[in-house]
């Protein structure tokens, strides 16, 4: 009986597959990958593995915190400078604890362009303005807000490279897009 338990438990050791996958490396920002030339970039991201995370770099720079190493979900953050012209591409590469390891290159687009606000037809009741418009980027437009004296009221509206938009504000109000990579633009209304 006890040579059967013990061939029992060496058939079951035998079936255990080593960990060979390697960590996933997920970017949270920037959105969309544009950053704007020459401007100081936030980066911010997770990786995750079962076995526990021991390193994350970012173009060969170590980014995990001390307290962060051998967590199975880990976040990190840094800031980059991104050139003022040319392509660029982020190397991110994580190792976990059994020595696999993995990477995710992102390109990001330099976008020194700002979105652009079309307004297409505005209408007048007593002392407000109804505005029907869209603003387009050639990357992504992030938010656009109306700003009315020092109160800022956020619009919502998706994340796309062109998003329709119509707000009923009052003279001398001001809309206000962003793109992914914080270029502004601004327009008074009427």
């Amino acid at each position: 009986m006890r040579t059967r338990l013990l061939f029992l438990l060496f058939l079951l050791a035998s079936c255990a597959r080593p960990d060979t996958a390697s960590p996933e490396i997920g970017l949270v920002e920037p959105l969309g990958g544009a950053v704007a030339p020459g401007k100081e970039l936030r980066v911010q991201g997770y990786a995750f593995d079962p076995a526990g995370v021991v390193k994350v770099q970012a173009n060969g720079q170590e980014v995990l915190l001390p307290e962060e190493r051998g967590k199975r979900l880990v976040h990190f953050r840094f800031r980059l400078q991104a050139p003022a012209s040319g392509k660029v591409e982020l190397l991110l590469e994580a190792e976990d604890a059994r020595g696999n390891r993995g990477e995710k290159r992102v390109p990001l687009v330099l976008d020194a362009v700002p979105p652009r606000i079309v307004v297409e037809r505005v209408e007048r009741e007593g002392g407000l303005y109804r505005v029907y418009g869209r603003v387009e980027d050639n990357v992504q437009v992030d938010r656009v807000v109306v700003q009315v004296g020092g109160r800022y009221s956020p619009l919502s509206l998706p994340k796309e490279a062109s998003v329709a938009f119509s707000a009923e504000v009052p003279a001398g109000a001001m809309l206000l897009a962003v793109d992914a990579a914080g270029n502004r633009t601004g327009r008074r209304i009427p």
